[in-house]
């Protein structure tokens, strides 16, 4: 439906392909969240649109680009109705309840308010913001007006993680050792003209990717009186960190290590060491790119070695988006409080101090 005549729209020529739906979407009673898009990134169509007919009670009303073209391309590709001609005049349109924010990420801040002060909810391509000082602004602004703020880190919405703390929380394999971490996704074309070789726009493999890392720990073990530090030669593009290492001294003596880069082969694996088992997770990050199943494997340990037994927990196939879509749609309609901000402000804040002292370090050697 287009919206009211005042405002300067576009119809698309095309409307959803109907073959895209699937039986796995089912019947949902609630109220129907309209949601606009602001911003044509490249994670948009993975993030949103590929993954929206999958999520019942969410419709996709429009899209809007500081580059009109690219709004036109996705919204006729996608059947989007409605192109407004700029960002402001998406968030005029009172017929939204949502936007999801995809614009480049020193603009995130700004428009995450922008969006809070026209009354939409928010879900937001990490990072959150760049800056530490812009986080209770953020906050202050969600409060004000009594709406979500959702930083997109898409790993949350599966039940592995709730799983695997279980694992450690039980106690049946022992106190938790260590974990490790192996985040690398070489670079398509060096990120050429892409933020993430550019440092004001939260470039560097670290920034990318670390977030991972942090939501993994907060989910899992927690990170309440930890200890944080990184290291990077800072070699890749202007400056930025084509290669990070991270460590974290956890409570109870718990050590955590992590790898990121985007110049080694690629690699998607959390190893978690207990003291009568051994369980990794490979592959974690394959869930964005559609329906995959994931599995726990769980060798047992004993007298400081795998005796050769072996376990697993197996996920049906999910996709990490779709969960995503879902879990905002509910959070909106049941006006639900959860910690999921607090944690993103944790994590922004240790992103920031951990690659500013493996800068400083790089300084100084």
């Amino acid at each position: 439906m287009m919206k009211s005549s005042e405002m300067s729209v576009r119809q698309s020529s095309t409307q959803t392909d109907e073959h895209i739906l699937s039986a796995q979407v089912g019947h949902n009673s609630e109220a129907t969240v309209k949601l606009g898009i602001l911003g044509c990134s490249g994670i948009v169509p993975r993030a949103v649109l590929d993954p929206a007919p999958y999520v019942d009670g969410l419709d996709i009303v429009g899209v809007a680009n500081r580059t009109l073209s690219k709004a036109e391309s996705l919204a006729e590709h996608y059947g989007i109705a409605t192109i407004y001609g700029d960002l402001e005049e998406l968030l005029a349109d009172p017929q939204l309840d949502a936007v999801y924010i995809g614009l480049s990420n020193e603009l995130h801040a700004t428009w995450i308010r922008k969006a809070l002060s026209a009354g939409k909810h928010v879900l937001v391509e990490k990072p959150l913001c760049l800056h530490p000082q812009e986080l209770p602004m953020i906050g202050a602004a969600a409060q004000h007006h009594g709406l979500q703020v959702i930083e997109g880190v898409m790993v949350a919405h599966h039940p592995w993680q709730h799983t695997l703390r279980e694992c450690i929380s039980s106690g049946e394999y022992g106190a938790l050792v260590r974990t490790v971490t192996q985040l690398t996704i070489p670079a398509k074309e060096d990120h050429h003209d892409n933020y993430r070789s550019h440092p004001e726009q939260g470039g560097g493999c670290f920034w990318d990717l670390g977030c991972y890392w942090l939501q993994f720990l907060q989910q899992v073990i927690g990170i309440q009186h930890s200890e944080f530090e990184g290291r990077s030669s800072f070699d890749g593009p202007n400056g930025c960190d084509w290669t990070f290492e991270a460590q974290a001294q956890l409570a109870n003596g718990v050590t955590a290590e992590a790898l990121f880069s985007f110049e080694k082969p690629y690699s998607s694996r959390h190893v978690i060491y207990l003291e009568k088992a051994k369980i990794t997770i490979n592959d974690f990050f394959r869930c964005n790119l559609g329906f995959y199943k994931l599995k726990l494997k769980i060798a047992l340990i004993e007298n400081g070695q795998e005796t050769g037994e072996v376990r697993y927990h197996t996920f049906e196939p999910m996709n990490y988006y779709v969960n995503q879509l879902r879990f905002f749609r509910d959070t909106i309609n049941h006006h639900q409080h959860h910690h999921l901000f607090a944690e993103s402000v944790e994590r922004i804040q240790l992103l920031s101090h951990i690659h500013a002292t493996a800068k400083a370090k790089s300084v100084i050697s």
